[in-house]
């Protein structure tokens, strides 16, 4: 990957965060509960990609999701481990997203995200705009 394609993965993590911002800073109606739920799965997505190509830039092996967090965790990336605890509970979470038909679940979810998640992908949004490719 070259480094202008590293930039243009910085920029689609900074526009998905942003725009999962806009989503939960709406008031609460199910059709948005919906979309901020989409969002969050479109942010997470995009966010522990990026970091894997990064990570994995730096030299290391990350595998899928679980992995490449650990490893950002280890790299610092992710600051404590009660950080790391919420970005494996918001794994979790997103892999549940599948399953949001069930009204009940999309509820705890969407609150999840609205309380703890966006605040934390919009500032690991940030610290991607901060690493540099070279």
């Amino acid at each position: 990957m070259s480094k202008e394609r590293f930039a243009e993965r910085q920029a689609d993590v900074r526009d998905s965060a942003a725009r999962l911002a806009e989503a939960v800073a709406q008031p609460e109606s199910e059709l948005l509960r919906d979309a901020t739920i989409h969002r969050f799965e479109f942010t997470f997505e995009v966010i522990w990609k990026t970091l894997k190509l990064y990570l994995e830039r730096q030299g290391h092996d990350c595998g899928g999701p679980r992995q490449t967090l650990k490893k950002a965790f280890a790299e610092s990336l992710i600051s404590t481990p009660e950080e790391a605890d919420r970005w494996f509970q918001m794994l979790e979470d997103r892999n549940l997203t599948t399953h949001a038909y069930d009204e009940a679940l999309a509820n705890q979810i969407y609150r999840h995200i609205v309380q703890d998640y966006a605040p934390l992908l919009g500032a690991m949004a940030t610290r991607i705009q901060t690493l540099s490719w070279d």
